[in-house]
């Protein structure tokens, strides 16, 4: 049946019409995407558990959400994308297995200024003592301990919907004040949780999910984070393309497929070269956002349409811009007028330039943009640059020619994906995770996971002797 099924998916593919023959390949698990999930979960399948794989990655590189920028001026190196790797796991394992020396991160000292971007205007607000934000802080990193084990890595363990603890359902807002802990909202907001956008409206748990206990304990100096000791995140990353070598095809994505109970079949095309792979494997790995763009060649059906739709997310953007216009040392930071004096739960709403961050150079700045489902990487870049103008024409910045000089820019896509507290209370983590091996096919990544690269690497230490099991039974 699996047979006729394939004949009939390769008459109806535009392959029919390609120049050249397609190339054949037959692997236990095609693995989709190549960010910290897909790279990992490939290299511990072939190397750890012996079965053979295809990585596929619509890059020419892999790291995903790790950027690194290198000014071919001076060679100095830019992280803009993942600043560092929180120590979780077996991560410092993973960092020697790829040959990677590893040291303590560094930081560019700088002063951040609040600013209103839809005005330019500097506002009036001041943040807690430092004092009182660690003291906050260490009291929410003891309550978020309380359910790290039913959050991380992933919902492995979380609990049937009756018995969600109801601080989790709560807005974040709210939790912290029931908690008294708003002093620990800046903390939360300006590390990694606005990539969830105004964490005072999101659910607690996928605030949790965004800046969780381990990031707590790193900020406190209970855990240590780890960078590559070259100063250049992607060299992670580049020694895991270098240990799977030709069983990654880069610049390809799926263009059609086949899903059955008993495996899968995968046209893949490289974006570059228009070659058509054609792939046969005994199980699928979705290592990707289950947006509904990713999984369209991936044939869903209603089960897995149904759990799927009901995501909402964030689009992130990252990117460097050489400007002689924004001030040296300093942090712009977007806040909105409503911050003042010292409303610690007032945010910005998507889609919203988040800041302009010096790096230690004198002309060049991170940018951060959080955008919401109907943002592009056009539309994210014209909000960078009108703000930009904004400030310029309100003094935060020097006069110029006024145009952004992007040297680097990334759409890390859907990030942070999250449901309401309604769908939780309805079981949608225990139909999330019923889709696991459904159909032959598996997800790692953020989605079932967290947005952090060691975390996301212990999911699939969780994962993947699940998935090579089904394999073997």
């Amino acid at each position: 049946m699996l047979s006729l099924q394939i004949l009939s998916l390769l008459a109806a593919s535009s392959i029919v019409t390609a120049a050249k023959a397609p190339q054949f390949l037959f692997k236990d698990v095609v693995v989709v995407g190549g960010g910290a999930s897909g790279s990992h979960a490939a290299l511990r399948l072939r190397e750890d558990f012996g079965k053979s794989v295809a990585l596929i990655e619509k890059q020419a590189i892999l790291g995903g959400h790790v950027d690194t920028f290198v000014d071919e001026n001076t060679g100095t190196k830019y992280d803009y994308g993942v600043q560092n790797f929180i120590d979780y796991g077996n991560a410092k394992e993973i960092f020697q297995r790829l040959g990677i020396q590893t040291a303590a991160p560094g930081r560019t000292a700088t002063t951040t200024t609040y600013v209103d971007f839809t005005t330019g205007r500097e506002l009036n607000f001041t943040a807690p003592d430092i004092t009182l934000q660690m003291a906050a802080l260490d009291k929410y990193r003891v309550l978020a301990e309380q359910w790290e084990d039913i959050l991380l890595p992933g919902y492995f363990d979380f609990p049937e919907p009756a018995n969600i603890p109801s601080d989790l359902l709560l807005p974040f807002g709210e939790f912290v004040k029931k908690h008294g802990i708003e002093a620990a909202v800046p903390f939360v907001y300006k590390t990694t949780g606005l990539g969830v956008g105004d964490v005072s409206t999101q659910l607690t748990i996928y605030v949790m999910q965004a800046f969780g206990a381990p990031m707590a304990r790193s900020l406190l100096g209970l855990q240590d984070s780890i960078v590559p000791a070259s100063g250049r995140n992607q060299d992670v990353y580049d020694a895991f393309a270098d240990a799977l070598g030709d069983d990654v095809l880069f610049s390809s994505t799926i263009i059609d497929s086949k899903r059955t109970d008993y495996g899968v079949f995968v046209v893949v095309k490289n974006n570059k070269t228009g070659d058509i792979t054609l792939i046969t494997a005994r199980a699928l790995l979705v290592a990707i956002e289950p947006t509904a763009g990713n999984t369209e060649p991936l044939d869903l059906d209603e089960t897995e349409s149904a759990v799927f739709s009901k995501f909402d997310y964030t689009r992130i953007y990252a990117g460097i811009v050489a400007s002689s216009s924004l001030p040296v040392g300093f942090s712009l930071f977007n806040l909105p007028a409503a911050a003042e004096p010292d409303n610690l739960l007032a945010y910005p709403s998507r889609p919203f330039t988040a800041r302009f961050d010096y790096l230690g150079a004198d002309k060049f700045f991170r940018v951060m943009v959080i955008g919401d489902e109907d943002s592009t990487s056009c539309k994210a870049m014209e909000l960078a640059q009108r703000d930009y103008r904004t400030l310029i024409e309100a003094g935060q910045a020097a006069p110029g020619d006024g145009n952004l000089g992007w040297v680097a820019f990334e759409d890390h896509g859907a990030m942070h994906l999250r449901v309401s507290a309604d769908d939780l209370k309805a079981g949608f983590v225990q139909d999330q995770y019923a889709l696991q091996g459904r159909r032959a096919t598996w997800y790692t990544g953020a989605a079932f996971s967290v947005q952090f690269q060691t975390h996301l690497w212990g999911y699939n230490d969780i994962l993947l002797p699940k998935l090579v099991a089904s394999l073997e039974s």
